[in-house]
């Protein structure tokens, strides 16, 4: 994803930063700009990295998963942010344990409407009209149940267990 642990990651095409033109933090600015951020070994890390271009305490506002925090600090590495791959990981370790967003909620088959059925399980319009007129007089109690349906090709169901409940 970013350059090798041993080199810093490139200035994205197009970035008018030169290495040069970046600040070196003082600790005394490290320990202020600290302020207000949980405590942690790369809290430090995390401001000099940050704080290249914004106030690091911006992440506060944000809850992210792991995975949403990884896509922040990649898109900050391609606008130029400087750190090796170890860095990049120990940041996102920070970021994802101390601004923990929720993971999508899992949808309940039994009360899903046909667009939720159609985005999330991808089941084609015909395979979500067939489950809701089968849950209207069997609702499932497990997704297992689903195997029963006619109409509705279970392995999509499976693909998609951990976002699916029945309740």
């Amino acid at each position: 994803m970013l350059a090798s642990a041993q080199q810093t990651t490139p200035p994205a095409q197009g970035d008018q930063t030169p290495a040069s033109a970046l600040r070196t933090l003082t600790p005394a600015e490290v320990a202020a700009l600290s302020q207000g951020m949980p405590e942690g070994p790369d809290r430090e890390l995390v401001v000099r990295v940050c704080a290249q271009c914004h106030e690091p305490q911006r992440v506060a506002a944000l809850r992210l998963t792991r995975e949403g925090w990884e896509g922040v600090v990649a898109k900050m590495a391609t606008l130029g942010a400087r750190m090796t791959d170890q860095e990049f990981a120990r940041v996102v370790d920070y970021l994802a344990g101390n601004y923990k967003g929720e993971a999508p909620k899992p949808i309940n088959l039994n009360t899903a409407t046909s667009v939720e059925l159609e985005s999330v399980v991808a089941l084609l319009r015909k395979e979500s009209a067939a489950w809701i007129a089968y849950r209207t007089k069997t609702p499932c109690k497990t997704l297992d149940d689903l195997k029963k349906v006619p109409g509705v090709p279970f392995n999509k169901i499976d693909e998609r267990r951990d976002r699916l409940v029945c309740f």
